[in-house]
């Protein structure tokens, strides 16, 4: 159906609300499918029976947290039958409490919940997913944030439209949803743990700010003025790093030229154009004070997933691989057919001379190793004997001599013996620049060799 054509002329103030949002984020040309998050309480019935009301498709997620006993079941079976009642696809999920012994049970049910949600909207090939934040819950959520020493982007609040959640229902207030479900009679729970306030954002709601505007009227305007003011910060944050990020990295000498909250604050912004998501503490960012004093080839550990890494006049945001910390074991048996771990392809071959010519495999005498292999990245202080020398030399000054970038040396690899002798060091595959690696003086084959493990470094797919 195409939105654009509605007959708006019928619809009452919030539907309108809603249409409007619809065609802002998904445009005029058709309806998007929608995931809905209905827990049966006033927002989210409101939502539902608006949506249906403007014909979007809509698939509906209830979680049931049997947190509550008897109450949570009603909940569930009131969706059930609303959604029987409007002819709407629908699933009930009962979540295990207990699950979240020992954590925060609110951050917890969050994260359950969109990860369900997340999974149907996959699984319905759904444009988005709704849910019926309003004004009130923007509100609240900005002023949890400054209360708890959130940064100043943060202090934008929710969007109505993020790429993936949709939130129609964010200018209109609690008022404006209740007197909707009055006018259409809609059925809908309340949830009586909301009105106690043992939790942070229950006491904010039932407590604190009902008081704020006998003292401070108009507050609440004032609190979504902030949110406007953080978007302008955000933008100039965004054109800052993108000033100070080209290809080569973030260029040292400008980012140092940055007073250091400014540092942190543009840092953060680069994370989370790489990950949305990500959670990075204070203490993390507090290590930025350190980066001066990195060499090349030093980083500083922002999260589990990402380091920061000095390379000559630049630093550079490096993702850390999965895969990176894992070892795996290979027995010679195991190589009746090629097979792929971390990156490389490993394979048996039989020949009476490897090709001196092939730069982009490396050839081991198999005889000469002993069995199992080890197949880890390289540790400060590893050692080996390179091919053509008598003496040991470090991993790091070998990877230094050939010239591996210091933003790619990690991506190395190791091949070790059961003997814990290194037995090759492959680099990293960076568009053809490098040979394969070094193999180590103890492995090299002769011309009496008869077979050979071949590496082959592989792009991954």
């Amino acid at each position: 159906m195409n939105l654009f054509l509605m007959n708006r002329s019928e619809l009452l103030p919030i539907e309108d609300e809603v249409y409007n949002q619809l065609l802002k984020s998904f445009g005029k040309k058709s309806l998007p499918r929608l995931i809905v998050g209905v827990s049966g309480g006033a927002d989210s019935m409101a939502l539902l029976h608006i949506l249906c009301a403007l014909s979007v498709p809509v698939y509906i997620i209830h979680i049931n947290y049997q947190k509550r006993g008897a109450e949570s079941d009603e909940d569930a079976r009131l969706v059930a039958q609303t959604a029987r009642e409007l002819g709407i696809g629908f699933a009930v999920h009962k979540a295990d409490p207990s699950k979240a012994e020992g954590k925060n049970f609110q951050q917890w049910a969050r994260n359950y919940r969109y990860n369900l949600f997340k999974e149907a909207e996959a699984e319905q090939n759904a444009d988005g997913i709704a849910v019926a934040h309003h004004r009130d819950d923007q509100i609240e959520t900005v002023v949890q944030k400054i209360f708890r020493g959130g940064g100043l982007v943060s202090w934008s609040g929710m969007s109505v439209w993020d790429g993936q959640i949709f939130r129609p229902l964010l200018h209109k207030t609690r008022n404006d949803i209740e007197q909707y479900l009055e006018q259409k009679a809609i059925p809908y729970r309340t949830d009586r743990s909301n009105l106690r306030s043992e939790f942070a954002r229950n006491f904010l709601r039932n407590e604190w700010l009902v008081r704020l505007e006998d003292f401070f009227p108009g507050w609440e305007e004032n609190v979504l003025r902030i949110t406007n003011q953080a978007g302008l910060y955000e933008h100039a944050l965004e054109w800052i790093a993108r000033t100070i990020d080209g290809e080569k990295g973030i260029d040292r000498g400008l980012f140092h030229s940055l007073k250091s909250g400014l540092q942190k604050a543009v840092v953060l912004e680069l994370l989370k154009t790489k990950d949305p998501d990500i959670d990075v503490s204070r203490g993390s960012l507090v290590q930025l004070n350190k980066l001066e004093e990195l060499q090349t080839g030093q980083s500083i550990r922002l999260t589990d997933r990402y380091i920061m890494l000095r390379d000559r006049d630049f630093y550079r945001l490096i993702e850390l691989n999965n895969s990176d910390t894992e070892e795996y074991t290979v027995k010679l048996s195991d190589l009746d057919s090629p097979k792929r771990i971390k990156g490389l392809e490993l394979s048996v071959v039989t020949i009476g001379e490897p090709a001196i010519s092939d730069k982009s495999s490396l050839y081991l005498d198999i005889d000469k190793i002993a069995w199992p292999i080890n197949i880890r990245s390289w540790q400060d202080g590893d050692r080996f004997q390179p091919l053509g020398m008598s003496g040991h030399q470090l991993v790091s000054d070998h990877l230094t001599n050939r010239k591996v970038s210091a933003a790619y040396r990690k991506q190395a690899i190791l091949i070790e013996s059961f003997e814990e002798t290194i037995c090759a060091l492959i680099f990293p595959l960076i568009k053809n620049e490098l040979s394969a690696g070094t193999i180590s003086e103890q492995v090299k084959w002769e011309a009496d060799t008869r077979r050979c493990l071949k590496i082959k470094p592989i792009k991954s797919s």
